[in-house]
């Protein structure tokens, strides 16, 4: 568990090191990797169901760097969609505004599933984490909408 952790702690912190260092023309901004996240969203799940109530201070700054990470990736993922709206069709304009709108609907849940599982103790530890493990598998649903392939409209942007 502990080799589990610190190897995807370093994965994680290999990945941000790599997509803060490489650009693509505009200094420090980086596409997201729809597919690289969610795989890393799915381990970060996995990690934080294996924790065990004498683990919490570990799981914590888990779901903290992971929250956190989701965050930077949220940011990343909008300024892709700003920067492309003009390519989409008004379906599309739609569809992304609702899939964006749902995952930070579901990233602000995410947030009071961490508190809870913050103020957890072993009387709730399981529940508090099996509510913080619903609530990531939700953003990490939304994220996948988010990024699944625009479909061609036959309305004409602008």
């Amino acid at each position: 568990m502990t080799h589990r952790l610190l190897a995807a702690a370093a994965f994680m912190l290999v990945t941000t090191a790599t997509s803060w260092a490489d650009t693509q023309g505009v200094p420090n901004v980086k596409t997201p990797d729809p597919d690289k996240v969610a795989v890393q969203m799915e381990d970060t799940l996995e990690d934080i169901q294996e924790f065990t109530v004498e683990q919490k201070n570990d799981a914590m700054r888990t779901a903290r760097h992971a929250l956190d990470d989701l965050d930077r990736q949220i940011t990343l993922l909008q300024s892709e969609i700003d920067s492309g709206w003009k390519e989409l069709s008004q379906q599309a304009r739609l569809d992304k505004q609702s899939a964006m709108a749902a995952l930070k609907e579901q990233r602000a849940e995410l947030e009071t599933r961490y508190q809870a599982l913050q103020q957890a103790g072993a009387d709730n530890w399981e529940a508090a984490k099996a509510k913080f493990s619903q609530g990531w598998e939700a953003a990490k649903q939304s994220w996948q909408a988010l990024n699944a392939p625009v479909a061609e409209g036959t309305d004409n942007p602008e």
